[in-house]
């Protein structure tokens, strides 16, 4: 995996989403009181998340050099969001209970809305931040740590998302000191904003709050 990152939270989330599809998500699902989609909906939901996940992973396949991706352009991020924009319109009629929606809303809700002028504030630190060996190590253990654990995924999922908690934690707590050093404790506060609201909802049993605490 190469070492770019748009911003702190896209690697997280890349990691936890692409591995939910396709595995049952009764081990992370724990809301029960509405109507489960059917399948033709989730299809649907499917189909409006392609263009956002895709370009998720492009962003994180591309070189740090590139300057259409950096932070500092800004690039990317608009464009993200602008994706996440097309997606809620895609699924605007969709009232059942889907994981993925959720997941989806629960990751780009505040970063696109409320977020998003924190987010500008911070990104050219954000962006300084991510061609530093200090946090390409961060990221290369988190690689490494996935790279191990990929067996569990069919083979035990209770453990496979107990290890990922783990590596999430882990791949924080390395990073904060960096991002808080750097770029200051609202630059942080950022990033744990986003992760907490997905994690409640994609892994409500992952609790990373130790790694996240200033």
């Amino acid at each position: 995996m190469n070492q770019n990152l748009i911003i702190f939270y896209f690697f997280i989330y890349i990691q936890i989403y692409y591995p939910l599809d396709g595995v049952t998500n009764t081990l992370v699902d724990n809301d029960t009181s509405s109507i489960s989609c059917s399948q033709m909906s989730e299809n649907v939901i499917s189909r409006c998340m392609e263009p956002i996940l895709k370009y998720s992973s492009n962003v994180q396949k591309s070189s740090p050099k590139n300057a259409k991706w950096t932070l500092q352009s800004g690039y990317a991020f608009k464009e993200l969001c602008s994706l996440y924009k097309d997606f809620q319109k895609c699924t605007s009629s969709i009232t059942c209970h889907s994981l993925s929606k959720l997941g989806i809303e629960a990751s780009y809700h505040y970063m696109c809305g409320e977020g998003y002028p924190i987010f500008e504030k911070h990104s050219k630190c954000f962006s300084e931040i991510e061609t530093e060996n200090t946090y390409l190590e961060c990221k290369n253990n988190a690689s490494n740590e996935m790279e191990t654990i990929l067996d569990w995924r069919q083979k035990d999922q209770m453990r496979y998302f107990s290890e990922l908690c783990n590596v999430m934690e882990n791949y924080l707590e390395c990073c904060k000191p960096y991002v808080v050093n750097k770029c200051g404790k609202q630059a942080w506060d950022l990033v744990s904003k986003i992760t907490t609201d997905s994690l409640q909802v994609t892994m409500p049993n992952c609790n990373v709050n130790r790694a996240l605490f200033v």
